[in-house]
C-alpha cells in the first residue's frame, strides 16, 4: 500500500511541475499572440514529454542519487513521502496564486534539509547546484536586458531594411514556435526529475521509466492546467513581440540545454520569467518593473519557498529520526 501511494504521489506532483513550471516554456509564444493558448499547451504536452523520454535520466540521476550521500532507497520510507509532499503542497499553492513557482528548488531544497538532519549531504554538489540556481537567471535576465536594450531597435531596423513585413512575421513566427518547441524539449528533459528520483531513488522503477512516466504526467499537467501560469508569465511582467519572445526561447533553451548535460537540476519558470523581467528593465526601467505586484511576488516566491523547504524538511525528518 506504501508503495502504491508513493507511485501515486509522484505522479501528482509531475502533473503540477508540468502545470507550473513547463506550462511556462511557451509562455512567450502565448504572450505575443503568435499561439492561443490551446495550441500552446499542447506543443508543451508533445515536447515535453519527448525531452523526458529522450534526455531525462541524467538529472533524475543527480536529484535521486548525488545530492545527499546515504542511499535515500535504504532508509525509512517517510523521507520519501516527505521528498514527495512537501513539493506537491508548495506547488499546489503556487498554481492557485498563478505563480510560476521554481518547482526544481522546492524539490531539491526539501532533499537538502532531509540530507542535513541525516548528516549526509553532498555539499560539493549541492554547491554546484546552487551556483548554476544563481548564474542562470542572471545570466539569462543579463543576456535579455542587453539585447532590449541595446540590440532591439537595431534588430528591427535591419529586418525592416531588408524584406517585405508579411515575410518578416511570417519567419519570426516559424522561429517562435520551434525556439518554444526546443525550449519545451529540455523544460522535459531536466524537469521530469522533481518527480521521478524519488521513486527512482527507492528502486520502484529505472531511471529511463521514471524519466518517461514522469514525462508523461508532467505533459498531462501542462496541457489541463499549464494556461494558468501562462497568463502570469506571459500577459503580466511586459509586453511580448516577436523578437523578444525568440530571444527568451533560445536563450532559456540554450542554458537548459546545458544544464540538462552535465545533470544539473534548474527552474525552467525562473530562467524564462527572469529573461522576461530583463526585457521588462531595458524598455521599461528597474524601477517600474520592480514596481509590478506580479514581479514583486513571484521573486519572494522563489526566494522565500525553497529556503521554507529546507527548514521545514530538516524539522520533520529530525523528528522521524528521534520518533
Amino acid at each position: 500500500m506504501e508503495i502504491l501511494f508513493i507511485s501515486v504521489l509522484a505522479l501528482i506532483l509531475s502533473f503540477n511541475v508540468g502545470a507550473n513550471n513547463a506550462g511556462a516554456s511557451m509562455a512567450t509564444a502565448y504572450g505575443s499572440n503568435t499561439l492561443s493558448k490551446i495550441k500552446s499547451v499542447s506543443l508543451i504536452f508533445i515536447f515535453v514529454f519527448l525531452g523526458a523520454a529522450f534526455a531525462g535520466e541524467k538529472v533524475i540521476q543527480t536529484v535521486g542519487k548525488e545530492i545527499v550521500n546515504t542511499n535515500l532507497g535504504i532508509v525509512d520510507i517517510k523521507f520519501t513521502f516527505l521528498i514527495l509532499l512537501l513539493p506537491i503542497l508548495s506547488i499546489a499553492i503556487a498554481n492557485i496564486l498563478r505563480i510560476p513557482i521554481a518547482t526544481t528548488h522546492i524539490v531539491v531544497c526539501t532533499i537538502i534539509g532531509i540530507g542535513l538532519a541525516l548528516n549526509s549531504l553532498n555539499s560539493s554538489k549541492v554547491i554546484e547546484i546552487t551556483i548554476w540556481w544563481v548564474a542562470t537567471p542572471l545570466g539569462l535576465w543579463l543576456v535579455n536586458y542587453l539585447i532590449g536594450k541595446y540590440w532591439y531597435i537595431k534588430i528591427i531596423n535591419f529586418l525592416a531594411s531588408h524584406s517585405e513585413e508579411q515575410k518578416i512575421n511570417r519567419i519570426l513566427q516559424y522561429l517562435l514556435i520551434s525556439s518554444g518547441c526546443f525550449l519545451a524539449f529540455f523544460a522535459g528533459a531536466n524537469n521530469s526529475a522533481n518527480a521521478a528520483a524519488p521513486i527512482v531513488a527507492r528502486g520502484l522503477v529505472s531511471a529511463s521509466d521514471g524519466a518517461l512516466i514522469a514525462g508523461l504526467f508532467m505533459a498531462l499537467g501542462a496541457l489541463f492546467l499549464g494556461g494558468r501560469i501562462l497568463e502570469t508569465v506571459a500577459k503580466r511582467i511586459t509586453d511580448i513581440c516577436l523578437i523578444r519572445a525568440i530571444s527568451v526561447h533560445l536563450t532559456g533553451g540554450l542554458f537548459l540545454a546545458v544544464a540538462s548535460l552535465y545533470g544539473i537540476p534548474i527552474s525552467v519558470a525562473e530562467i524564462v520569467t527572469a529573461g522576461i523581467i530583463g526585457f521588462s528593465c531595458a524598455s521599461t526601467g528597474f524601477s517600474r518593473t520592480l514596481k509590478k505586484t506580479s514581479v514583486s511576488s513571484i521573486l519572494k516566491f522563489w526566494i522565500f519557498a525553497p529556503l521554507s523547504c529546507v527548514v521545514i524538511s530538516y524539522i520533520i525528518a529530525e523528528y522521524f529520526l528521534k520518533a
